[in-house]
C-alpha cells in the first residue's frame, strides 16, 4: 500500500542508514497516542501517522515535517481510522477521567454524551474495508527502511518564511 507521511530530516536520515525509525512519544498529545495505541492494539511508544496516496487526505493544517516520504508499506503494517472521527477524539479527551480515556468525566454537561463517546471510541477501535472511509488516516507503529520509495524535502527554511510573510505583508 503505497503511504504518505511528513516526517523531519532526521527521519529520513534514519531510513537512508538502514535503520527502523520508531517515533518517541509527543508530550503535548501523550494521553491521546497512548488511548490510540491501546484502540487499535500497537505495540509502540507512539503512532507514526500518514495518508494513503490517491484517497482524499486531511490534516489539522499543517506540515509537521520537511520531507515527504512516500512509502510501499505491507497491508499487515498498516491500520486505519477516521480522520474526522480522530480529531473529535482529540476534542473529547479533554473530558475524560484522569487516567481512563474509556470514561467522562461526570460534569461535561452538552460537549459531549456518554453514549457517542462509547460510539466513538467503538468506531476508532474497529477497523474498516478502505473503501468503508471517507478520509483515511494511516497509522503505523515504526517505519522500515524498505519500505522507502521516494522522498521530497520541503524546503520550509528561514529564508522562505520571510519570503511568504513579505508577500503577505504586499512588500
Amino acid at each position: 500500500m503505497i503511504i504518505e507521511t511528513y516526517q523531519s530530516r532526521l527521519v529520513l536520515d534514519i531510513l537512508k542508514s538502514g535503520s527502523v525509525y520508531r517515533a518517541k512519544p509527543n508530550l503535548r498529545l501523550k494521553g491521546e497516542y497512548a488511548a490510540l495505541i491501546d484502540m487499535l492494539g500497537l505495540s509502540c511508544e507512539c503512532p507514526i501517522f500518514g495518508v494513503i496516496k490517491g484517497k482524499k487526505q486531511r490534516t489539522f493544517g499543517k506540515v509537521s515535517g520537511s520531507v515527504k516520504l512516500i512509502l510501499d508499506v505491507p497491508e499487515e503494517e498498516v491500520h486505519l481510522t477516521e480522520f474526522s472521527q480522530w480529531a473529535d477524539f482529540l476534542y473529547a479527551y479533554q473530558f475524560t477521567m484522569p487516567g481512563n480515556y474509556r470514561s467522562l468525566k461526570p460534569s461535561i454537561e452538552g460537549e459531549i454524551t456518554h453514549r457517542e463517546f462509547q460510539e466513538l471510541l467503538t468506531a476508532l477501535s474497529t477497523e474498516k474495508k478502505l473503501s468503508e472511509y471517507k478520509s483515511p488516516q494511516v497509522v503505523l507503529e515504526k517505519l522500515e527502511p524498505s519500505w522507502l520509495r521516494s522522498y521530497k524535502l520541503l524546503h520550509v527554511g528561514r529564508k522562505d518564511i520571510f519570503s511568504r510573510l513579505r508577500r503577505a505583508l504586499g512588500k
